[in-house]
């Protein structure tokens, strides 16, 4: 009788121990191996450990990042020595979202109270551009003449503003959504597209009408042309959308989850060329791709603590902006 006890806890211990180094080597198997970069290393923090949402640098030494706390304080500063010191150009009194240049080196930025503020070239202080109640999640400027700001309460309360139309400081025209709005970019001239809750858009005009896509299933978070045709987007819920015809049709190149049940949880996108491009997201996320989305690698050098907010690339040399002001620099 002993013997057969023996011979049983024999027979299941091996049996749980086999089961054990299956699921670790199938775990280590699905584990992707990490690419690291020529260089990658954390800048100092800029904002004192405050939320960084936004960067964008018109040149490999002049740098802006956008910041701050939700309802309590933003910032926006700039670097003159590609982000190793940053000074503060403006404070504000609600998180600032998004910065961008235009082609002739205009500033935009956006955030909380409805703040759009504008720098003309050559200056630091930043100048108000448009102030109400809405909460702007991104903006995108083709020029002095031509932009549009997209904005969202939460996951509702969606609204695209077009600045214009002859000139920044004439009428806007405003089309509300149901639907949160997160992201906006030019391809062109006219053409524009934005993205939110369930909802990618494309307008022919600049942001006066709007067309609706019949993609939903994602909170989608950030859109990037790199050239008039190609464009990608990404949702927080893991799936990366393409374009090749300048946004009048998208495919699902990566099927993530739904909003409540994260695949990957991405938030920025930015594309280098047609083809190569990187997604940044919570929980050190940090992607490449080098044949437009088809395949990707995981880099490595992003902590996993990091949620990562934004990335902007600019001819070999990137940036990273985090929350809990976590700021990161790399080359190709």
């Amino acid at each position: 009788m002993q013997d057969k006890i023996r011979t049983t806890l024999h027979t299941l211990f091996q049996s749980v121990f086999w089961i054990a180094a299956i699921l670790l080597f199938a775990g280590l198997a699905c584990k992707k191996e990490q690419v690291s970069l020529p260089v990658f290393h954390e800048l100092p923090g800029p904002a004192g450990g405050d939320d960084l949402t936004s960067v964008w640098f018109s040149d490999s030494l002049h740098g802006v990042v956008t910041g701050g706390v939700i309802w309590e304080r933003g910032v926006v500063l700039s670097t003159a020595d590609g982000g190793e010191t940053w000074q503060t150009d403006t404070l504000l009194g609600k998180r600032m979202e998004c910065v961008m240049f235009d082609a002739g080196g205009q500033g935009y930025v956006c955030g909380q109270d409805g703040l759009v503020l504008h720098r003309p070239p050559g200056l630091r202080w930043w100048y108000p551009l448009r102030v109400d109640f809405c909460w702007n999640r991104g903006c995108f400027f083709w020029d002095g003449r031509r932009g549009v700001v997209v904005a969202g309460e939460g996951f509702q309360g969606g609204l695209a503003r077009k600045l214009g139309p002859e000139a920044l400081w004439d009428v806007d025209t405003l089309v509300p959504f149901p639907n949160a709005l997160s992201a906006v970019w030019f391809s062109d001239s006219v053409t524009v597209h934005a993205a939110g809750l369930g909802y990618v858009l494309r307008s022919d005009d600049g942001g006066r009408h709007w067309v609706r896509h019949d993609i939903t299933g994602d909170f989608f978070q950030s859109v990037h042309f790199p050239t008039a045709s190609t464009g990608y987007i990404c949702g927080s819920g893991g799936t990366v959308l393409k374009t090749t015809n300048g946004g009048k049709s998208w495919q699902v190149i990566r099927e993530g989850g739904s909003f409540g049940q994260k695949n990957q949880p991405f938030r920025a996108v930015w594309f280098t060329s047609a083809d190569r491009g990187y997604l940044v997201g919570d929980n050190g996320l940090f992607w490449r791709t080098e044949n437009g989305g088809a395949d990707w690698t995981v880099m490595a050098g992003l902590p996993e603590d990091v949620d990562a907010t934004d990335v902007f690339v600019l001819g070999s040399r990137g940036w990273i902006t985090g929350l809990k002001g976590r700021l990161f620099y790399f080359e190709e």
